[in-house]
């Protein structure tokens, strides 16, 4: 909702208001506050998440974390993955390794979203967050927004949404995300790491559903299943059942620390902003984890709204916003869909041909020697601001 009623007073609570104190969110808190913004993070959750979300930090990432020096303090925590293995029906396939991407990080951080949000909580400080804060409005003026806060209104030039895919605020500006809900279904669950893999990350696909198996700091690793429905309520013993038939490894029910399950879908909203209010990151745009492009796709996007708000009039930039992120959230759409498609395949017919093509991908051919960049996410266009044309970042008429 939009009204032509001024600030009387010319001046608001804050310069941005975030909504969602997760990991884009905090980054894009981060980046604000290096800039001397006045800004606030209104998150509706009380308590840190039970289960491991997120957990794959491409390079482009770690290059936006080193604008606030924290590259360092993400990688002494993680586990940096370098090989990624993969089987097919019969045995071992190949591997994309990241050993040798055009990048000074050649790998892939491992780290649990959870320990991700408390070390740019504490890079942010306590005083501009806000948790149990329920948004139930926002309104637009002419030169500032609104947020109802609880019982409080909060006024701020702009507001930010990051809160994730079924995002409150995107709803209340009524912007349309079509998409589309993927008919392939998962559970995921933590464990004590006893298969000696290291830091190797591995993928098997069978004619019965893939396995996916990453390593966890702290001597853990998460195991993906694929399932044939949706199973809110899994079976006790599920991962290590199915990791056993399909992989041959011993996965001891033991050894589990969480679980949970998940159904993919895609979406990308109609446009990116609506006036001052901002998408961002899940808000803006949906994508299977599978690859796990969602997060890292987030951090672009903060890193761009961050340059766009230093600037003096950031709503005449908030089109190159909407324009080069979109394309870029496309791409990661689409690639991780290509993936999860072909990962998902089930039926042994299915399953060989699957394994030629990986065959051919990971170890011969031109193209095997950009898998590493591929899946590092080096090839997104505008995977970060660097790679957008400095003149697109000018002020344009609206």
């Amino acid at each position: 909702m939009r009204s032509s009623t001024d600030n009387p007073a010319g001046a608001t609570d804050y310069d941005v208001i975030i909504v969602g104190g997760g990991p884009v969110g905090l980054l894009l808190a981060c980046l604000l506050k290096q800039q001397g913004l006045r800004l606030r993070v209104l998150e509706r959750r009380t308590e840190s998440i039970a289960h491991s979300a997120a957990i794959g930090i491409t390079p482009p990432s770690l290059q936006i974390l080193d604008k606030l020096g924290l590259a360092a303090e993400f990688i002494a925590c993680g586990v940096k993955v370098r090989d990624c293995f993969v089987h097919g029906q019969r045995g071992r396939l190949g591997c994309v390794s990241f050993r040798e991407i055009p990048d000074v990080n050649r790998f892939i951080l491992s780290l649990p979203q959870v320990a991700t949000i408390a070390i740019l909580q504490k890079h942010l400080g306590q005083e501009h967050f806000e948790s149990g804060c329920e948004v139930g409005g926002v309104r637009q003026f002419e030169d500032h927004c609104s947020v109802q806060a609880g019982e409080r209104t909060l006024t701020a030039r702009f507001v930010i949404a990051c809160d994730g895919s079924r995002s409150r605020v995107r709803e209340l500006i009524g912007m349309r995300a079509p998409g589309h809900v993927y008919d392939s279904h998962f559970v995921m669950g933590d464990f004590v790491d006893r298969t000696g893999f290291g830091d190797e990350a591995h993928l098997f696909f069978t004619a019965t559903g893939s396995v996916e198996s990453f390593p966890l700091p702290g001597g853990q690793r998460r195991w993906v299943v694929q399932t044939a429905t949706r199973l809110d309520h899994p079976p006790p013993g599920l991962v290590s059942e199915l990791t056993r038939e399909r992989t041959g490894m011993d996965v001891s029910v033991a050894d589990q620390i969480n679980e949970s399950v998940f159904t993919p879908r895609r979406f990308n909203s109609d446009r990116y902003y609506e006036g001052r209010i901002i998408l961002c990151g899940d808000a803006a745009h949906g994508m299977s984890p599978i690859g796990g492009q969602g997060m890292n796709t987030g951090f672009a996007d903060a890193e761009f709204i961050a340059a766009i708000l230093d600037q003096a009039d950031p709503l005449k930039l908030l089109p190159a916003y909407n324009r080069f992120r979109r394309k870029a959230a496309k791409t990661a759409i689409f690639r991780a869909e290509w993936g999860m498609w072909l990962g998902t395949w089930r039926g042994r017919a299915r399953s060989r041909l699957r394994d030629v093509i990986l065959k051919f991908l990971l170890c011969q051919g031109p193209v095997a020697r950009h898998m590493g960049s591929f899946y590092a996410m080096l090839t997104i266009p505008f995977n970060t601001l660097k790679r957008v044309p400095a003149a697109s970042l000018q002020p344009r008429p609206l």
